[in-house]
Parts: C-alpha cells; sequence; structure tokens
C-alpha cells in the first residue's frame, strides 16, 4: 500500500502550477524522506520541490527531455542532502499515464538513480488532466530492481485530496455529487480507511462511510454481539448475536455497496506493529479505552496518517446525568491527543501490561469499574459530527474544526433560556512544545 503524502499543500499546488504553465512538456522534482515501510511498497513524505525552468527542457522528435546538466543537478543534490526524488511532467491529454516515450526511458533512468541514492526511492510521475499516475523504484537486497505504483498519492492541506483519484460514475452518489464535487467523490471512493472498533460508534461510522461511496475499509474488532449490543450497534441485529462485530459490519456494508472492498482484523493490542496501518489515507477510532487510542495517535503521528478520534460518555453519577462526546482531528503536523490532554496515563500503562499484570491489578481492585451507560442516538449524533468535518475536509467547503464537543444534556450551556443539543468547535490550538509523541 504505497503512499506519496504531500503534507505541505504549497508543495503540490507550486509543481502543478508549472506543470500547467505553457505549452508542451514540463518538469518538476519532489524530494521526499521516509515515514515507515508498508506491507506494500515505501510510505514517503514531500519535503521539498524543485522546479525545472523551460531553458533546460529540449525536445526533439522523439519527445520531451531534460538536459544533462539539469539532470545531474538534480541528482547530486539528492545524493548530497539524503533524500530520495519523484520526477513529474505533464502530458496535454488524459488520462495521465506514460507514454511509450516515456516507458523506454524509465527503466534505465531508474537503475541510475537508484544506485545513486543508495537504497532510497525513486519515482516517476505523468499529470494530465488534473490528475497523476505515480510509480515508484526500489533497489531489492539481491541487487534487482522493484517497480510499483502508488496507490495514492495525497495532499493534506485545508482539504483533502487524493491526487491519482479516479472519476467516479456510481449512480448511487447522484444525489451527493453536487455537494462534494466531483473530485470530492473521486477521492472519497479512493481513500483506504481503517475504523478501530465496530461497536456502538464503529458500526454508525461504517455504514456511513459506505453510503457515502468510500470503497475500500479496514474494520478492526475481535468483540462478539451481545444482546446488550443491540441497542446502539447499528448494523447488527438479533440474528447477528454471538457472531463478530468486525464480521457483522463488514456484512452491513456489503449489503450499502456490494462491490466494497472490506478487511477485518481483530482488535489492536500493545504487542502488535500493525503494518496494514501504515500506508492507508485515515484512521477513525471508535474505542472505550486509551490503551489502544494512544497507539492509534502514534501510528498516525508517525506515518502523517490524519486520525479521527471518537469518543462518548454518559456519567449517571450526576443528577441529571451528564451525556456527551468529542471528535478529535489529527492531521499532519497538527496537535496531538497528548497536546489536547485526553488521555489517561494511567490507563495507557495498564493496558501495555501482560494478562498476568492486569489480573493482579483486578485483585487490587484497579480496572474493574462497570460498563457505562450508552444509548445510539449519542453515538449518532457523535459519530455525524466527526464524518461531517471529514466530508467538509474532502469537498474543500471549509477547514475542518480541530475538536469538537457535543453536549447533548445542558452539562455546559451557561444560559439556562436556551436549551438544547450543543456541537461545539473549540478553538484550535498548536501543538505542545516537546510533545514526546508528535514533537519530532
Amino acid at each position: 500500500m504505497a503512499t506519496l503524502k504531500f503534507l505541505d499543500p504549497s508543495h503540490w499546488d507550486t509543481i502543478e502550477q508549472h506543470l500547467l504553465s505553457g505549452r508542451g512538456e514540463h518538469f518538476a522534482f519532489a524530494h521526499t524522506r521516509p515515514l515507515t515501510k508498508s506491507t506494500d511498497g515505501p510510505v514517503l513524505e514531500v519535503t521539498g520541490i524543485e522546479l525545472i525552468p523551460d531553458s533546460a527542457v529540449d525536445h526533439d522528435h522523439t519527445g520531451w527531455y531534460l538536459a544533462d546538466e539539469a539532470l545531474d543537478h538534480i541528482h547530486n543534490g539528492a545524493v548530497a542532502n539524503g533524500y530520495g526524488l519523484v520526477e513529474f511532467h505533464n502530458h496535454q491529454f488524459g488520462p495521465p499515464r506514460f507514454s511509450h516515450t516515456d516507458e523506454a526511458g524509465l527503466e534505465p533512468m531508474a537503475k541510475y538513480v537508484t544506485d545513486l541514492l543508495r537504497g532510497r526511492t525513486y519515482g516517476a510521475g505523468v499529470y494530465a488532466k488534473g490528475a497523476v499516475h505515480v510509480d515508484w523504484w526500489q533497489r531489492l537486497p539481491h541487487g534487482g530492481l522493484q517497480r510499483g505504483t502508488y496507490r495514492s498519492v495525497t495532499v493534506a492541506g485545508d482539504r483533502l485530496r487524493v491526487l491519482n483519484a479516479s472519476i467516479t460514475d456510481d449512480p448511487r452518489l447522484t444525489r451527493q455529487t453536487p455537494l462534494l464535487g466531483s473530485s470530492g467523490q473521486a477521492t472519497i471512493a479512493a481513500m483506504k480507511v481503517a475504523i478501530v472498533g465496530a461497536g456502538g460508534t464503529g458500526s454508525h461510522v461504517a455504514q456511513a462511510l459506505a453510503y457515502l461511496g468510500f470503497t475500500d475499509l479496514l474494520i478492526y474488532d475481535d468483540d462478539i454481539i451481545e444482546l446488550s449490543n443491540l441497542n446502539r450497534t447499528v448494523t447488527a441485529d438479533v440474528d447477528d448475536i454471538g457472531s463478530p462485530k468486525n464480521y457483522v459490519a463488514g456484512v452491513r456494508v456489503c449489503q450499502i455497496d456490494p462491490s466494497i472492498n472490506v478487511t477485518t482484523f481483530p482488535a489492536i493490542t500493545a504487542s502488535g506493529e500493525h503494518p496494514e496501518l501504515h500506508g492507508i489515507d485515515l484512521i477513525v477510532g471508535c474505542l472505550d479505552h486509551d490503551g489502544p487510542r494512544d497507539l492509534l495517535n502514534q501510528i498516525a503521528v508517525d506515518t502523517a496518517t490524519p486520525y479521527i478520534d471518537i469518543a462518548t460518555g454518559v456519567d449517571t453519577n450526576l443528577d441529571p446525568a451528564v451525556v456527551g462526546g468529542r471528535v478529535i482531528l489529527v492531521r499532519p503536523g497538527s496537535p496531538c491527543l497528548h497536546c489536547h490532554d485526553e488521555l489517561d496515563a494511567d490507563e495507557i500503562t495498564r493496558w501495555v501490561k501482560t494478562p498476568e499484570q492486569q489480573d493482579l491489578d483486578g485483585e487490587h481492585g484497579y480496572g474493574t469499574g462497570l460498563p457505562n451507560a450508552s444509548v445510539v442516538h449519542l453515538n449518532g449524533i457523535t459519530v455525524y459530527s466527526a464524518i461531517t468535518e471529514l466530508i467538509v475536509w474532502i469537498a474543500g467547503t471549509r477547514p475542518p474544526a480541530q475538536y469538537l464537543e457535543v453536549d447533548l444534556s445542558g452539562y455546559l450551556n451557561t444560559d439556562p433560556s436556551t436549551p438544547g443539543v450543543r456541537i461545539t468547535p473549540r478553538h484550535a490550538i498548536p501543538a505542545k512544545s516537546g510533545c514526546f509523541a508528535c514533537a519530532h
């Protein structure tokens, strides 16, 4: 699941403007660094760009090509500064794909550059009609050359875009495409999304994403459906009692869209590396424990993957009961859950302990509380608040909220003359200086 990530949107905007700057073909390079390894190819961040002036571009009857001096400058810079390279050029007609002339030169160039880069990744991409196609090359341990295609090329700014997404013509979506735009709907169809937790909130998320046109989902959970879950798990009914929650959610989304690709996994664990999460486009956390929540937060930070964390809660110890939730969007480079002070260190510590240590904690009264009350309307309002922020981010309607508070009981209301549900965005905060999770 190889991915190329433009975390600074100005990098891609500048490249695109250059490629569209006039007649003929134009060239630009992106500098890259590895974020992590996925199960199928590199996961790279773009750290800088170089535009090739048209005076360094030649052409003849065979096509357009860079002058040797320009290539030497690009390659020497990559060797000296330790970054990888992705070359972009434009074609007049779409869809974006390499021409026969391109293909004739790609393999020799990839062999030469990967030798120069000493293990770093080389890439080449074509831009046409507002979209890209980008391939990558890496040296194998035995000296051979591996080639693949980036599954996604993303831009994460005030708008979330997948640059290599194909326009979709799914007739189910004709009523929402005018709102999201054709490029927004294409981005939705191209994204690979992990839903971690398939219970009260996660079942709402899975169902919503299927209705919206997301086509590639990973669903995590290892609990089974019990009778007491049926008041809020919208993907399940009485016939599902005893079935795994992830399986039941997968069945439901396939009923909504039979073409959807669903992969199910058990719950994430403290000892697991979960490499399948390293090359995806979005993580949605639907958890009731800060242990796995902390792990997702760290994976999202380390892989520059957008992460939506959804939490709900009911406190019946107060009168009236406090009913509410919150949504946090951790964008690449933005404050993480630790910056928001949303994680309980003691709960995280207990989660990473061995089963024997956890049993000993239980004997001493730690972590033995009863489950809190949980209701479908709280889960639904909180989840759909989160989904709304995701959709406005993809559509480019407005920047998404960093933190939403959901108050159903009026606990946070300071004006008793205006009762009602409140969904309130908090003022955005910067990342904490020196945060051990994200300040690196």
